[in-house]
């Protein structure tokens, strides 16, 4: 498939899911200010960061208290609009990350269960994918592909058309004997969430989850709320359109796996609404930390660690590290994904809060 890769990636000390929890609000540092109180090897680290082409937002936290809200760079080169703690981002596959937290609200509402088939939803499933569990595609363990487009993210293609390239596709191996990281795997979910709560998938995702978290500058390409928040353009990579989020069409090639815009402070939102009851009850947490979270669990000095990240072929991306039982957090957002590494960044950064004296 020649589209941009847009997954859940592998940070350096696992694969992670963004999980935080709330403190107050910080001050919100642009260009280079540096907060009274943040630590000088985290001070360091940044300086270094943004003397390396850093262009994008950050947050960092520890032991449950927000210690720097920051942004660097230019969203948008031509007007010379800075980033801030308020852009937005296109952050890829982080996306995944709610449409599994869809599917566990979905088995809290009774409406579906783990161990449902892809039988019992859709009557035309192709014989070799009727037993395929919803716990097979949240864990990429039921064998689809990596894609099911031909030409990338943008292409046009409703729900059924997906549908149909998804459930024609060759499984890479009988569901639940490997596990293959798979972008149709999560958009087949969104097919689920749309089917059994009879609602668009977009329109799901704002009322059982960024509403709930109080997530006011995020949500999709294309959609109204862009008229009053700023979002980063993406540079130094391949282009789309402007290459503005904002502008960009939202499709079934990208729908569910990717395509999330959201800004630093409401992701950090999102996880404190997730792990502060919000979002799913405590018992559907815990469902989610052994099904979803442990499958991408580290350990940092006897410390769960876990972490999620994304990014397209267009120069935007994100990354979020977290460790519950210390309230360690790290976001990272960038426009300029291609010229600097974000991953490692933000890795560092965790790591010098978990492992700093």
């Amino acid at each position: 498939m020649s589209g941009p890769t847009l997954c859940r990636a592998r940070v350096g000390f696992g694969c992670v899911l963004l999980v935080l929890v709330g403190c107050s609000e910080p001050h919100e540092n642009y260009a280079g200010s540096h907060e009274p109180g943040v630590p000088s090897a985290i001070r360091e680290l940044i300086d270094d960061a943004v003397a390396s082409g850093f262009s994008g937002s950050l947050l960092v936290s520890a032991d449950g208290e927000r210690l720097t809200t920051e942004a660097y760079g230019l969203a948008d080169r031509d007007s010379a609009t800075p980033n801030t703690p308020n852009t937005a981002f296109d952050v890829g596959s982080i996306l995944k990350s709610l449409t599994a937290t869809a599917i566990f609200r979905l088995t809290e509402d009774g409406v579906v269960t783990l161990d449902t088939t892809l039988g019992a939803l859709f009557p035309e499933v192709p014989a070799d994918k009727t037993d395929i569990t919803l716990r097979e595609l949240v864990q990429h363990r039921a064998g689809f592909d990596e894609y099911h487009d031909t030409s990338g993210d943008f292409e046009p293609m409703t729900r059924l058309e997906a549908r149909a390239e998804i459930f024609a596709q060759a499984l890479l191996f009988p569901p639940d004997t490997d596990e293959a990281y798979s972008n149709s795997g999560y958009t087949l979910l969104a097919d689920v969430i749309e089917t059994v709560s009879g609602e668009r998938y977009q329109d799901f995702v704002h009322r059982a989850l960024l509403q709930p978290a109080a997530m006011r500058s995020s949500g999709f390409y294309s959609e109204p709320v862009w008229a009053g928040v700023d979002t980063a353009i993406g540079y130094d990579a391949s282009t789309f359109g402007n290459n503005d989020p904002a502008d960009w069409p939202y499709t079934w090639a990208l729908v569910g796996n990717g395509g999330l815009v959201t800004t630093v402070g409401d992701l950090d939102r999102f996880i404190a609404a997730l792990f502060g009851g919000r979002i799913v009850a405590p018992a559907t947490l815990d469902v989610m930390r052994e099904v979803y979270f442990s499958t991408g669990e580290a350990t940092v000095n006897g410390e769960p660690v876990y972490g999620e990240a994304g990014a397209g072929d267009f120069g935007l991306g994100g990354i979020a590290v977290f460790a519950p039982e210390s309230e360690t957090r790290v976001i990272v957002t960038t426009n300029a994904y291609e010229a600097f590494d974000i991953e490692s960044f933000a890795t560092d950064l965790a790591l010098e809060l978990l492992e700093g004296d």
